[in-house]
């Protein structure tokens, strides 16, 4: 079995249910630590998607060709533009949040998270995209 972080999760789940096994007690554990880890990959797949379509936003302003179907500027519209942008914003900052909580919750639970450097680009900004 994976050698699993001895987190306050197992110390709990060990020191709580007496009458539990090890075995079962580690196995738990592992199982619960892989889904802390995947939602905060998912988290941060999110969060790098939402970015992408930021930028999608931007170079859909910006007709490629005559015969393309992005927007001209006769029929911008800025009021959707504005709302999609807000939106965008908005899913960004809760993601963030999801994300901070999440790790919290992850080290308090089985340690130090192993990924942190791309977490820590997230939430400190270094993946935003730059608008020019």
């Amino acid at each position: 079995m994976k050698d699993v972080k001895q987190g306050s999760f197992y110390t709990d789940l060990t020191k709580n249910f007496k009458q539990i096994k090890e075995a079962r007690a580690l196995s738990v554990a592992e199982d619960t630590e892989i889904a802390y880890k995947r939602k905060i990959e998912d988290l941060c797949r999110e969060y790098n998607t939402m970015l992408r379509n930021r930028k999608d936003l931007m170079l859909d302003m910006y007709p490629a060709a005559v015969t393309s179907t992005s927007v001209v500027p006769a029929d911008f519209k800025p009021e959707a533009f504005l709302e999609k942008d807000l939106a965008i914003g908005i899913e960004a900052r809760e993601l963030k949040i999801k994300l901070e909580i999440m790790v919290e919750r992850y080290e308090a639970r089985f340690g130090q998270y192993p990924d942190m450097d791309s977490v820590n680009a997230i939430l400190s900004n270094e993946t935003e995209l730059e608008e020019e």
